[in-house]
C-alpha cells in the first residue's frame, strides 16, 4: 500500500485502536509527512491489564479486529490503516540470564488484510516489581503500577522514562511505526 504523500492523492484513513493519548501522538508523529485522516477508537483487548509473553499478541490482534468491525460499521470502504499497540512483558534469556523485558507489540493492518507486525525494542523491568504485580494479580495490576508505588516519580502508564536508557513509552512506539510507516510507503 502507498501511502498518500503531501499534495498527492487523498488522504486515507488510519484507524488507532486505543484513546490513549501517548499512542495517538506516537501515530501522528510517525505518519506526520503522510496525508491522512487520524480516527481513535477505544478497541477492547480481552485480555489481562498486564499481559504476559503471547497474551501481548492476542491483545493486539483482538484490538484489530474490535477496531476494524467499529470503523466498517460506519459504512467506510476507501483505503484505511488499523494500528494496534498493546505492551506486555516477556520473561528472557539475555546474556544468561532470565529478565523481565517490556515491549509494545505494533500491528499495523491494510485495508487490503495484509499486517505488518513488530515489537519495540524492549526495556529492563525491576524483577522485584514484576513479582508483586504478579503476586497482585496480573488481571487488574501492572508493573507500571507497582514501579509507581514504590517511587512516585514513576508514571504508571510510562514506567520506561524512569529506566535506562530513560526513553518515553512514546518514543519507543514511535520508532517503531516510522520504520512500519517506510515499509507502508515503499
Amino acid at each position: 500500500m502507498n501511502l498518500a504523500v503531501p499534495g498527492s492523492k487523498p488522504a486515507i484513513d488510519i484507524v488507532v485502536a486505543s484513546e490513549s493519548t501517548m499512542k495517538i501522538r506516537a501515530v501522528e508523529k510517525a505518519f506526520a509527512c503522510y496525508r491522512v485522516n487520524l480516527i481513535a477508537t477505544k478497541a477492547r483487548s480481552g485480555i489481562n491489564s498486564q499481559p504476559v509473553e503471547n497474551e501481548t499478541y492476542t491483545g493486539a490482534g483482538n484490538r484489530i479486529k474490535d477496531a476494524k468491525a467499529k470503523y466498517q460499521s460506519t459504512g467506510h470502504d476507501a483505503d484505511f490503516l488499523l494500528v494496534a499497540i498493546e505492551n506486555g512483558i516477556f520473561h528472557e534469556q539475555v546474556n544468561g540470564q532470565k529478565v523481565w523485558l517490556d515491549k509494545a507489540v505494533v500491528i499495523v493492518e491494510t485495508s487490503g488484510g495484509m499486517q505488518y507486525i513488530r515489537e519495540t525494542s524492549p526495556v529492563l523491568l525491576p524483577a522485584e516489581c514484576v513479582a508483586i504485580a504478579r503476586q497482585r494479580g496480573f488481571e487488574n495490576t501492572t508493573v507500571g503500577q507497582v514501579m509507581a508505588e514504590i517511587d512516585s516519580t514513576v508514571q504508571h502508564d510510562d514506567p520506561h522514562s524512569s529506566l535506562p536508557p530513560f526513553k518515553s513509552r512514546q518514543e519507543y512506539l514511535e520508532e517503531t511505526l516510522v520504520e512500519m510507516a517506510g515499509t507502508l510507503s515503499s
